[in-house]
């Protein structure tokens, strides 16, 4: 049985690769391919599969799950997509997008959830802009369909000046340069102003946490890794696209927050398979990944900075790539119907052993090892089942 992954990169990526080799072991074979490689014509897909460790060309039939990269609802590709929802189970199916203000005011609305609320509203005019600093007098500054924190900026009021930073740097502006900036930069490009968070490292640098979930085996959501981003240097932002790192989340949160640590990470492990129920009950749709970027301030109250619907997953590739596969062989039996054992073609499946909690700690030990690469042979885990059979 085939799954499809698609994106828009010329070859495939190393989750692909990790991706396709653990799908392996459950029957499933990867097919990557991008929009232009789906003929709508004959209803197939010319794509590549993994095979002894090279990527190898096919032309295979449109395939019953396709794992979308929400980047690809884009206008030059909505035949294509739109095609595909007609035509097959999209991963996501960008129904009902949510922008970062919407969220925040359908949030605002949940008891549940309005604690977490970050104020946010459009920057519609100068004198708006104004004023939402003299409500918070410290503000950040992003677009609305902003991505990988590009653009943004934070603005504070000073008596008679105003400070304004842009990635590293910071700068000192009268009200005339204020104006132009706005004009230049604010004015019709969609931005929006919020309420500033001081989230701050003892050595100053800016910091978030990124909460990365994914549907699991069961179809329920699971936290891939909760971490810490820490713009080393940065004076706006903790995005490690725009330079900085990652920390473990319990190590910095013992060293930032003292006797506190504990509560603030259950929080955040409660917030982890809670909130992306109530982001698919305010789409109305499935969804299968998300990243929740989370503000932690000095006190370590919690605020939602935005939901993305297409994170990074350089920092958990392993984690996403383990869950994912897992998710595809749910999908396949529980959400259209197939049978894997029936539809495997010249491999074994033994659902005791790749459902065995033995398997998935050797399967972890054999990741995090420094020889874990995603070229890995797959006789490594075929051996390990064989081990595990034994038993």
């Amino acid at each position: 049985m085939r799954v499809g992954m698609m994106t828009s990169f010329s070859k495939p990526k190393e989750l692909v690769k990790i991706t396709s080799l653990i799908s392996k072991n459950y029957g499933i074979e990867i097919v990557y391919f991008r929009p232009k490689d789906v003929n709508m014509e004959k209803a197939t897909v010319n794509g590549q599969i993994y095979i002894n460790n090279e990527w190898i060309e096919t032309e295979t039939e449109i395939p019953p799950f396709i794992d979308i990269s929400p980047q690809l609802f884009r206008k030059k590709n909505r035949q294509v997509t739109e095609y595909l929802k007609r035509k097959t189970f999209l991963s996501d199916d960008r129904k009902n997008e949510l922008k970062k203000r919407a969220l925040q005011e359908k949030l605002s609305d949940d008891s549940k959830y309005s604690h977490l609320v970050l104020p946010t509203f459009r920057v519609t005019s100068y004198e708006d802009l104004k004023k939402r600093l003299d409500n918070f007098n410290k503000v950040v500054l992003k677009p609305s369909g902003g991505i990988q924190g590009k653009r943004i900026y934070v603005l504070e009021k000073k008596e008679q000046e105003y400070l304004i930073g842009y990635r590293r740097e910071e700068k000192y502006i009268g009200e005339e340069e204020l104006r132009n900036f706005f004009d230049d930069i604010l004015m019709n490009s969609g931005y929006l102003v919020q309420k500033y968070v001081s989230s701050r490292t003892a050595q100053g640098d800016p910091f978030d946490c990124r909460i990365h979930v994914e549907k699991n085996g069961n179809g329920e959501w699971e936290s891939a890794r909760n971490y810490i981003r820490i713009g080393i240097g940065q004076k706006i932002i903790s995005n490690v696209n725009q330079g900085g790192g990652i920390a473990d989340i319990k190590q910095f949160l013992k060293a930032n927050f003292n006797d506190k640590w504990e509560k603030i990470n259950k929080e955040i492990d409660r917030l982890a398979v809670t909130l992306p129920y109530k982001v698919e009950e305010l789409r109305g749709t499935h969804l299968m990944s998300l990243g929740i970027d989370v503000g932690i301030g000095k006190n370590g109250e919690l605020y939602v900075f935005e939901v993305n619907d297409g994170p990074a997953t350089a920092a958990v590739i392993s984690e996403v790539a383990y869950l994912r596969s897992n998710y595809f062989k749910y999908v396949l039996t529980h959400e259209l119907g197939y049978d894997l054992d029936r539809n495997q073609t010249g491999q074994k499946k033994d659902k005791e052993i790749l459902d065995n909690k033995d398997y998935r700690k050797e399967y972890n030990k054999i990741k995090q090892s420094t020889s874990w690469r995603v070229t890995a042979p797959l006789r490594k885990l075929g051996s390990l089942s064989k081990k595990l059979k034994k038993k």
